[in-house]
């Protein structure tokens, strides 16, 4: 059976001009386009892309409803990669196969890089056994709140362009590598390496309070709360 054998046609033309009524109309038509275009492109995909995927290799690392529903809210959240189709040339049905293979691999590598930074918390930096249910589960929620706050500011690193400090924080902090070992490694001076983990760390830092205060910690206890935070972490590599 052909790849595409599950994808009816779809009417480009109108989907072409629900994307040209986004930029014009009163403040709620370009709104009402995109929720439109929305439903459009998921009553008419998602079943086939999810017979699509239950046919690749990739059925194993989740339910492929999950995925082509996570690919619909990365996708679909705005109009700039249904633009983006617009200008590739490609049927739409053939660029959302393509486009979810490549969102599945991109969320593969994810998940991979989540496991190992989690168990690499877990494994230098957590501190072994606690003594009651209670102290495991502060165990365990301050190792989730500090791989949280790492991926929003992973993200925001990323988004900014500055992948960069990122790489050199992970390879101190999660990895262990000396700032000399990350200077040879990435061709700069220790001193940048230095640097580079400390803004990052600081970072962390207050997408940690942020999250605390999200959570109803009142302004007043959030240092305390992260002092015991820090409390159930060893090291992980040499100061900042």
């Amino acid at each position: 059976m052909r790849a595409d054998a599950h994808f009816p046609t779809t009417y480009a033309t109108w989907i072409t001009l629900q994307l040209d009524e986004l930029g014009r109309g009163d403040q709620e038509a370009p709104e009402r386009a995109m929720r439109e275009l929305r439903e459009h492109v998921m009553r008419r995909y998602y079943e086939p892309l999810c017979a699509y995927l239950s046919a690749t290799s990739y059925r194993d690392i989740d339910a492929p409803s999950a995925l082509v529903a996570g690919f619909f809210v990365d996708r679909l959240a705005d109009a700039a990669n249904l633009r983006s189709w617009r200008t590739s040339g490609m049927p739409l049905r053939r660029w959302l196969m393509n486009g979810l293979l490549l969102w599945v691999r991109t969320e593969l590598r994810r998940r991979r890089t989540r496991e190992r930074r989690d168990a690499s918390v877990a494994r230098a930096w957590v501190a072994p056994s606690a003594a009651s249910p209670e102290a495991i589960f502060e165990r365990e929620w301050a190792r989730a709140i500090v791989g949280d706050a790492c991926e929003l500011v992973e993200r925001e690193l990323h988004d900014a362009g500055d992948s960069a400090r990122w790489a050199m924080f992970a390879r101190h902090v999660i990895d262990g590598r000396t700032y000399d070992e990350i200077a040879l490694e990435r061709g700069c001076a220790a001193a940048e390496a230095r640097n580079a983990t400390r803004v990052v760390r600081a970072r962390v830092d207050r997408m940690l309070e942020r999250q605390l205060a999200e959570e109803g910690v009142p302004l007043g206890e959030i240092a305390e709360e992260m002092r015991r935070i820090r409390a159930h972490f060893a090291g992980g590599g040499e100061g900042p």
